[in-house]
């Protein structure tokens, strides 16, 4: 059983003053190993941030040829599309017929 403050001796004193410190020191351990790694994370989106950055600095002219290759392409087919069933819509026999009938 432990002994009441003064009850100790000098000795027994400095051993408690000892405990608390290596409690405190594993303690401190702990928190810069977990701020490190705190930190790590923090700076992880800027390193990706940067690095495509640099990715589309270098490779940015075949991204954007490519990106408005495939939107004009895509352009084109549904305006094809559109005008097929636009065609497909209008029967140009019966129109065809109808302008000569007015004319006549």
């Amino acid at each position: 059983m432990a002994k009441k403050g003064d009850d100790l001796t000098t000795d027994e004193k400095l051993d408690l003053i000892v405990g608390y410190l290596h409690r405190m020191d594993k303690r401190d351990r702990l928190r810069m190993v977990g701020g490190f790694f705190r930190g790590l994370i923090g700076i992880l989106p800027v390193i990706i941030l940067l690095v495509s950055v640099y990715y589309f600095y270098i490779n940015g002219d075949q991204l954007i040829e490519k990106i408005s290759s495939s939107a004009a392409e895509q352009a084109a087919r549904v305006t094809s599309q559109n005008a097929n069933k636009i065609i497909d819509v209008l029967d140009t026999d019966a129109l065809l017929e109808q302008f000569r009938g007015q004319q006549q």
